[in-house]
């Protein structure tokens, strides 16, 4: 079993390893205390298992976890039992609360023996790809194509769907439209919806943000962090 522990905490790392080669057939393969290299790691090396804690700084262990484009076995260890909740329904395996001693990671261990041989669990995606929206102007309702919108904001209570002629106001949040657009749509800031296949440059911006610059029109779109890290997945980079 190929692991890596995701944890800020020094002698917290020190204390998992040392559990952790007390079980036969487990093999450490990278320890990472910051949550991009975490990203990165987890990524490149396919590991069958991530002991992830949650409270990773400015990132959550969740946030790593919506970032990571490899599938794999996922085991939360925090000090915080206000999160099994959400842990479950990201489809943890299990979820350690510290101090934990080697008898219970033994048992959240053997959860991934019995789960491993069906593979990690995936869900998938619901095909958007023909969805249209609509528009009010004045009387008339334009029907937009999605391929036509370059990305979609909201400002002062109105949702504004940019395309390259015009803006048109939708009646619609910005929740609902990250649920019916096509995959090629991510959700980038809470004010922003960006359309991936009209970015034309990824430029490095503040404090871990992406500014994007789109083609064909000359407003850009900014990133907060973890749209950032949402943008990285998309393109693997």
């Amino acid at each position: 079993m190929r692991v890596i522990i995701v944890e800020d905490e020094a002698p917290a790392r020190s204390k998992l390893q040392m559990q952790l080669q007390q079980v036969e057939g487990v093999q450490v393969i990278a320890e990472c205390a910051d949550p991009l290299q975490a990203i990165q790691d987890i990524n490149a090396l396919k590991p069958d298992l991530v002991l992830l804690d949650i409270e990773l700084g400015e990132l959550s262990g969740f946030d790593v976890l919506e970032a990571i484009n490899q599938p794999c076995h996922v085991i939360f260890t925090t000090a915080y039992n206000q999160y099994a909740v959400k842990a479950f329904e990201k489809r943890a395996l299990d979820y350690l609360l510290k101090p934990f001693d080697l008898d219970r990671l033994r048992d959240a261990l053997e959860r991934v023996v019995l789960e491993h041989t069906h593979g990690p669990a995936q869900t998938s995606e619901p095909d958007h790809a023909n969805t249209q929206l609509i528009a009010k102007v004045g009387d008339k309702m334009h029907v937009l194509q999605t391929t036509d919108v370059y990305f979609v904001s909201a400002a002062q209570g109105m949702v504004v769907a940019q395309c390259q002629d015009r803006e048109y106001h939708l009646d619609v949040t910005l929740e609902l439209l990250s649920q019916q657009l096509p995959a090629t749509f991510v959700r980038v800031h809470r004010k922003f919806i960006v359309n991936t296949s009209v970015i034309s440059q990824i430029e490095k911006w503040k404090n871990g943000a992406l500014l994007l610059r789109l083609h064909h029109v000359s407003k850009t779109v900014t990133t907060s962090r973890r749209g950032s890290l949402a943008i990285r997945k998309h393109f693997n980079i």
